[in-house]
């Protein structure tokens, strides 16, 4: 039985972007949304995480919907700015922008 190489995440996304390339500009900024949100989640995640609170707490600091707090976090829903930054501040944390770390294409 032939042995297959694993695939890591960052081999796996360069093929998505390329896929996303050949299909053309919508099929990209689709691509980058996803993985703008998928960013946002995780990061919203880790801070929860190190604070010690479960999806339900949050929920009930924040007013947002504890299924909304899962979906966010999973990089399922593209939430309002207002949701992000009640869930942020509740993380004793805040919405920023910042540089890219390679130029965006405008």
């Amino acid at each position: 039985m032939e042995r297959r190489p694993k695939t890591t995440f960052e081999h796996f996304w360069q093929e998505l972007r390329a896929e996303a390339r050949a299909e053309g500009p919508d099929a990209l900024a689709e691509l980058e949304q996803m993985a703008h949100r998928f960013r946002i989640g995780a990061q919203l995640s880790v801070l929860r995480h190190r604070r010690g609170l479960t999806q339900t707490q949050i929920a009930e600091f924040t007013g947002v919907d504890q299924a909304e707090v899962s979906r966010i976090e999973r990089g399922a829903s593209n939430a309002t700015e207002d949701t992000l930054a009640r869930l942020a501040r509740a993380l004793d944390a805040e919405l920023a922008i910042v540089p890219a770390r390679r130029p965006v294409a405008v």
